[in-house]
């Protein structure tokens, strides 16, 4: 569509735009084909916006626009994709999480393929414990896919179960931790896919516990003690299997639960503690022989 067919005031503004445009005065030219889109949009002042913004350094805005372009024809959608790449490259050189997080949600949206193939490795590179778990859980299989070898793979994998333990997700976090555990390719990856697997099942039976649902705390408790061995992991366990021991009444057994606790704890341990102060509370009820 030319400039003619836009109407008075939106040609006038494209207009405008496409002068600033050519002077690289692109910040005005972006607010000029803003306006012109306002009056009336097209797929030709979506491309142009677009541009405006990829070189003013709003990367957010253009990979708006490229959006809006690529919900057009089908060759409107590949010159849109076309736009994401940039957008997402030009987000990744600038660390701009913003602008990165609304060019993959594009192109997930338009062209999945797209998404994340290029962009996984770079991606999984930028995710620390600190990003959001939904962008670690979005990105990182595809990054374990295209890893160059079985070690960098592994290490993928770790740190997306970690994600999906950080989401509450336990139970793909475990699958993918006993996944790590039964391939034992890295004694240190095995080691930490132990201690998530552990947590996990304590977080687990700590929820089930609280939705009022013993058996199934029991469960968890179990298992976290049977993978943590001698860690003290598993003894935070035992401070939950206690628990559940004592909801039901099992007054002897939520005490041997409780010493267990506190075996093998270094001076000041807070499970220790917290496994005294509940076995002082039994004795004190009269519910365990002296």
């Amino acid at each position: 569509m030319t400039s003619s067919g836009c109407g008075g005031a939106a040609a006038d503004h494209e207009k405008l735009g496409d002068r600033a445009y050519v002077n690289r005065q692109f910040g005005d030219a972006l607010i000029e084909y803003r306006l012109a889109i306002k009056d009336r949009a097209n797929a030709k002042l979506r491309a142009k916006a677009g541009a405006a913004a990829l070189h003013v350094g709003d990367l957010t805005a253009a990979a708006e626009e490229y959006l809006a372009l690529a919900k057009g024809s089908s060759a409107q959608r590949s010159e849109g994709a076309d736009g994401l790449e940039r957008v997402a490259r030009a987000a990744m050189e600038a660390n701009d999480r913003p602008g990165l997080a609304a060019a993959l949600s594009g192109l997930r949206e338009i062209a999945a393929g797209r998404a994340l193939g290029s962009f996984a490795g770079p991606l999984a590179r930028g995710i620390t414990e600190s990003s959001s778990p939904a962008e670690a859980i979005a990105v990182l299989p595809y990054a374990a896919a295209a890893a160059p070898d079985a070690r960098a793979q592994d290490s993928l994998v770790l740190q997306y179960a970690r994600s999906l333990a950080r989401a509450a997700r336990c139970d793909d976090a475990s699958s993918a931790f006993e996944g790590l555990i039964r391939r034992q390719r890295d004694a240190g990856v095995v080691r930490s896919a132990q201690q998530g697997l552990v947590q996990c099942a304590l977080s687990s039976g700590r929820a089930a516990l609280e939705r009022g649902e013993p058996q199934t705390a029991e469960d968890w408790f179990r298992r976290a003690v049977l993978e943590g061995g001698d860690a003290p992991l598993a003894r935070a366990a035992y401070l939950g299997l206690g628990d559940v021991m004592f909801a039901r009444g099992d007054y002897v057994g939520a005490a041997d639960a409780f010493l267990r606790a506190t075996q093998g704890a270094p001076p000041g341990d807070s499970v220790a503690e917290h496994a005294r102060q509940k076995l002082g509370n039994l004795t004190n009820a009269g519910t365990v022989a002296r």
